[in-house]
């Protein structure tokens, strides 16, 4: 079996700050608030006992610091493009009641509620894009060249496309309307060689005990 850990970092915003949304155009950095939710997970890591083969994240500022806080550089954090966030184009740096007085309030819903790829939006990836990289980025997993505990950092609008992985598990995601990982929370899969991908649990609070 191959367990794959997949954290959403923490908080990029503070209380009173303007609330935009954020893909891989908007490099924040994490806020006092998101490193207290990488080191409540760091904990948790460590009363589980559980250490990672591999730690990787995307680029981001927000992304790399979280996983460095969270695994205390060991082992030492990587890059990886495929765990990069969506560009969200014309609605990054945005508010929502922006993005809504352009593009409408369906696109914006359908998106946040049943994670449906919005039409001319302007992204510059396409679903299926997205989709292949997360795709490949599994496959390498799988392989076992990254061991057999792997922990990722990335953000929200990529994660939930891990689920895609088993079928019917992003499909009831959004029936639970849990498919959207919340920040510093943590999603659980496995690999086995007889049965492929699995969910264990999905957008968990960062001190919850591991399954």
């Amino acid at each position: 079996m191959i367990e794959l850990l997949l954290v959403r970092h923490g908080n990029t915003f503070a209380p009173g700050d303007r609330i935009v949304w954020v893909g891989s155009g908007e490099d924040l950095p994490l806020v006092e608030s998101g490193r207290a939710q990488a080191r409540a997970f760091a904990e948790t890591l460590e009363r589980a006992d559980w250490r990672p083969t591999a730690a990787l994240s995307g680029g981001l500022k927000r992304q790399v610091e979280h996983l460095e806080l969270a695994t205390a550089g060991s082992p030492v954090p990587g890059v990886h493009a495929a765990l990069n966030e969506v560009d969200y184009g014309r609605w990054g740096g945005r508010t929502t009641d922006e993005i809504v007085a352009e593009h409408g309030d369906a696109a914006v819903r359908a998106w946040n509620e049943r994670s449906e790829w919005p039409k001319d939006a302007g992204w510059p990836e396409s679903l299926e894009e997205v989709r292949a990289r997360v795709g490949r980025f599994a496959d390498e997993v799988a392989s076992g060249q990254h061991g057999s505990r792997v922990l990722v950092c990335s953000s929200n609008g990529l994660l939930r496309w891990f689920l895609g992985l088993v079928p019917g598990a992003l499909e009831e995601a959004v029936e639970e309307a849990s498919f959207k990982v919340k920040t510093g929370h943590v999603g659980r899969m496995e690999w086995h060689r007889s049965g492929g991908w699995r969910v264990a649990s999905w957008n968990q609070p960062p001190n919850s005990p591991l399954p």
